[in-house]
């Protein structure tokens, strides 16, 4: 299965010129969990009770996760991935990590599209993004963050973001 793609993605979530460690997608996945079903007939691998996703330094946290096939398709896998929060960590080529956390986590394998909702929060080094819901389409490096209902996204620039940007 393409896990890698998920992982690789939940780094992208955040502009900067440099993301996770190059080789992280290269490495295999490790998924631990405390009951692991699978459902042959309908393609869908389901991991539950305190799931750990690793794949080079990415580290992938989450209650459930769950990844479908749809018709049996390699490259069009859906992978969920639940919590409160489910959250993930990854180091960068320059050694700094990248941190996200949300309630529900969705990436779809064969659009490159991940979709963070509830609570959803993307930090890097020390700058933050907060929405009801951030999007991010990986091949067009395009990321939207929403707010809920009496509520704004709210991000947060660390000032020596911004005196590095200026050089």
């Amino acid at each position: 299965m393409k896990l890698y793609k998920l992982t690789t993605l939940l780094c992208l979530c955040l502009s900067s010129p440099s993301w996770a460690l190059s080789n992280d997608t290269e490495q295999p996945i490790y998924i631990n969990s405390e009951k692991q079903e699978l459902d042959i007939q309908k393609n869908i691998v389901t991991f539950t009770g305190s799931v750990v996703l690793r794949q080079g330094s990415i580290d992938i946290r989450a209650d459930r996760i769950v990844v479908t096939r749809p018709n049996g398709q390699e490259g069009k896998e859906t992978i969920d991935a639940y919590g409160n929060p489910a959250t993930f960590h990854q180091l960068m080529d320059n050694g700094k990590p990248i941190d996200g956390a949300a309630k529900k986590m969705r990436y779809e394998t064969d659009t490159e599209y991940l979709r963070m909702t509830d609570d959803a929060v993307l930090v890097q080094e020390g700058s933050e993004i907060q929405g009801k819901m951030i999007s991010y389409k990986i091949d067009e490096q395009k990321l939207v963050a929403e707010s809920g209902e009496k509520k704004r996204v709210t991000t947060i620039l660390q000032p020596n973001q911004l005196n590095k940007s200026k050089k």
